[in-house]
């Protein structure tokens, strides 16, 4: 039995597989081109953060432009059999919540407070990241056969 990963001269080197990907496939954006790039990028977050908490867009926008510009409907899919499940998970989850919560409040303290507030900025700043991910992705696509 041969060796798979053997040259095809009959040496006994190792063919590695390259993935063909660069830096730029993985980070397009122009703030990652450079360290000063990336500075002043973090540099410009508050502004951009707040432009971003106070912009508002018009019904209109919502409406019709962005529906003319996705040129595909969105679907309901869900059936009553789905929803019933949601909301059965919705009460399982209530409750898990709530049991969490009393078991801490016997025997943890207050460092649950503080581990809150940490995990409330982590999402926080997750939700940012996806936000951003959905700006460049403005419209859904419906993809389901007609």
């Amino acid at each position: 039995m041969g060796q798979p990963n053997s040259d095809a001269g009959g040496g006994e080197g190792i063919r590695r597989k390259s993935c063909g990907c660069s830096k730029q496939d993985f980070l397009p954006e122009e703030s990652f081109k450079s360290w000063g790039n990336y500075t002043k990028a973090l540099k410009a977050t508050p502004a951009r953060l707040l432009d971003r908490l106070t912009a508002r867009s018009g019904e209109h926008i919502e409406l019709v432009e962005m529906k003319a510009r996705n040129q595909h409907e969105m679907k309901k899919s869900l059936t009553w059999w789905d929803l019933m499940w949601f909301g059965i998970g919705a009460v399982i989850g209530t409750g898990i919540f709530v049991l969490t919560g009393l078991e801490t409040k016997k025997h943890a303290g207050p460092a649950v407070v503080l581990s809150h507030v940490a995990s409330d900025v982590f999402a926080m700043l997750s939700v940012f990241c996806y936000t951003e991910f959905a700006v460049e992705i403005p419209t859904a696509v419906d993809h389901s056969p007609t």
